[in-house]
């Protein structure tokens, strides 16, 4: 997973303002009782979130799945120069390291990768104990509205300098999730491109699901905001931002 696409990941999410992103993390950040100095963040990707919050003075410990993800994010690490970021390949819902953290991010619908509600309580589980007392867990995800009426069986084009995609959702809502079907040809320097294929499937699941699992693992102060505010957020928006403490 991620092989081909981790080269050109960045060139379809140019439309994503993670600068924005970023910054709206760091507003939630400065609300939380105690100061945020480190952080870990699962699913780190491409690093985009994760260079920004590191540029900003966090000390950033990142980790993502995908081996290929990864070595894009380090290099372009290591062509800006910034060094407080570590980086881990691990499973968000099977993963320790011997620190805890001042707080725990997931970012750009992560969450909605993983494929049950055991999965979720995984991640929780794995984040609580990555998390000091009083340490804050933040996750955003898809609604289910969002893929069934925004996302649906959409197609979309992406006609770029060296990269053409048509990206294909099919929806199963029989298992509450929709397949990203992806065609991508990248050009070559002579003028000539490859073709390469790219599957994945992201699930949705119901706030108050996700409600009591993080109340049954012992989280507190939870909040949902509808994301980018602070505005109480829902299962009728597009995408929520989750807010959890550690007791």
């Amino acid at each position: 997973m991620y092989q081909e696409f981790s080269q050109v990941y960045d060139e379809l999410m140019k439309e994503i303002n993670y600068s924005e992103w970023t910054d709206y993390l760091k507003r939630i950040f400065l609300n939380s009782q105690s100061e945020i100095k480190d952080v870990l963040e699962f699913g780190c990707g491409s690093g985009n979130i994760t260079l920004k919050l590191a540029s900003s003075g966090y000390n950033m410990t990142a980790i993502d799945i995908s081996e290929d993800m990864l070595t894009v994010a380090d290099e372009k690490a290591s062509r800006q120069g910034i060094k407080n970021i570590s980086f881990y390949m691990g499973d968000m819902t099977n993963f320790y390291l011997d620190y805890q953290y001042d707080a725990v991010i997931a970012c750009c619908d992560t969450v909605n990768y993983l494929h049950d509600l055991d999965e979720i309580q995984s991640f929780l589980m794995c984040s609580r104990d990555c998390l000091k007392s009083g340490g804050l867990l933040m996750f955003d995800i898809n609604t289910a509205t969002k893929y069934k009426k925004v996302i649906k069986d959409n197609t979309f084009i992406y006609n770029l300098d060296d990269v053409y995609c048509v990206w294909e959702n099919e929806p199963e809502p029989e298992k509450n999730c929709v397949h990203f079907n992806l065609t991508f040809f990248v050009k070559n320097e002579d003028g000539t491109y490859n073709r390469y294929e790219e599957n994945q499937t992201q699930y949705y699941y119901q706030l108050e699901d996700i409600h009591h699992c993080l109340l049954n693992l012992g989280y507190k102060n939870l909040k949902y905001f509808n994301f980018g505010t602070f505005l109480q957020g829902s299962n009728d928006g597009d995408r929520v931002q989750i807010v959890a403490e550690k007791k």
